[in-house]
């Protein structure tokens, strides 16, 4: 069959591309594996998170960091917590999260909080801390200014003041917010000569767990911040400043794996509709992609990956069979990934 019409397609950036075509690719190349922000469009991934858990990681020794922003975050959670079955519990809790016709901040985030609880189970936070080699990390905002407002109206003026000054320069995000890399206590993730925005670090813990789980993924406007996850303040989604990832992810052995819903990551949240910010390729020099392919997408239910549109477009009863057609469709990823011939398939970076 033609490479372009695999359900899959496998990108990378130029030492991964080298690597791959002298060596082909096996589990223990991959250093770190990445979760993007995603809202439901992460459904898409399913079939590959299942592989990935199920076999490509499965006889894993040596230690490997999994980082994620918003939804990328509770995947990698899924991950950390060493078995399909947390993995399916996030699952059916994200396609059934069912919401009234007008849901204040306060309902979407009780509701996104039972989802993360879902996932967690009883021991999910100790599971993440002890696992002996997948190294739990995240990124979560913290809210300074407008933006860290009580009041939607304040905090609708601080967003829109941060989205029409990134549009100008990705600076600008640094008046009113923080990047914090909450890290695994034994772990210490730090990305050297990080200097686009304010960062600092915090240590993940079965304390914090949650809230920083549920912080990461709360998308602004739409949903309420969390208060006090790594020190006093206004946590909001990861993706605010870390949407799709433009950060030297260079681990000094190995690689990077980043199973992705598209094959033009955004940089951060205000940069979803700027087509000419792109990441860099140097930060991706040592990154593989996975993307569903143009042709994977056309065969799904309205042609399209799972988006939030969903929840005001569709019935509840709709949109849940929308989405669970759409995750039993990505097995067709899956197959593709188990008899990957990464030689033959890999690709440049497509932009």
């Amino acid at each position: 069959m033609n490479s372009n019409n695999m359900p899959l397609s496998v990108y990378a950036g130029a030492e991964a591309h080298a690597h791959i075509q002298r060596n082909g690719l096996s589990p223990d190349d991959i250093s770190m594996l990445l979760g993007a922000s995603s809202g439901p469009k992460w459904l898409t991934l399913q079939g590959i998170d299942e592989y990935l858990i199920k076999h490509f990681f499965n006889n894993r020794r040596k230690p490997l960091h999994l980082l994620g922003t918003s939804a990328g975050a509770w995947r990698m959670a899924s991950y950390a917590m060493g078995g399909i079955a947390a993995h399916q519990r996030l699952t059916d809790a994200y396609i059934e999260q069912c919401y009234s016709k007008k849901p204040s901040e306060q309902e979407v985030l009780n509701t996104c909080r039972s989802v993360v609880q879902s996932l967690l189970g009883k021991e999910g936070a100790k599971e993440i801390i002890q696992h002996p080699y997948f190294c739990m990390n995240l990124i979560t905002t913290q809210c300074h200014g407008l933006t860290r407002s009580k009041r939607k109206f304040i905090k609708g003026l601080g967003f829109g003041s941060a989205a029409l000054l990134n549009s100008l320069s990705r600076k600008s995000l640094a008046w009113q917010f923080t990047r914090v890399v909450m890290h695994h206590p034994e772990q210490h993730l730090s990305f050297k000569g990080l200097k686009d925005l304010p960062t600092r670090y915090a240590s993940l813990s079965i304390d914090n767990m949650e809230d920083a789980i549920l912080s990461t993924g709360s998308i602004p406007i739409i949903i309420k911040g969390v208060d006090d996850v790594a020190g006093k303040g206004v946590y909001q989604d990861g993706g605010i400043t870390d949407y799709g990832f433009d950060l030297p992810l260079l681990p000094k052995d190995g690689f990077v794996l980043y199973p992705h819903f598209s094959k033009l990551p955004a940089p951060g949240w205000f940069d979803k509709s700027l087509s000419w910010r792109k990441p860099s390729h140097e930060n991706y020099a040592k990154t593989i992609m996975l993307v569903p392919s143009d042709s994977f997408i056309a065969r799904l239910p309205y042609q399209k990956i799972p988006d939030r549109h969903d929840f005001l477009n569709l019935s509840d009863t709709d949109r849940i069979h929308y989405w669970r057609k759409t995750v039993e469709l990505t097995q067709h990823l899956a197959d593709d990934l188990s008899t990957m011939d990464w030689k033959t398939r890999v690709q440049a970076l497509p932009w």
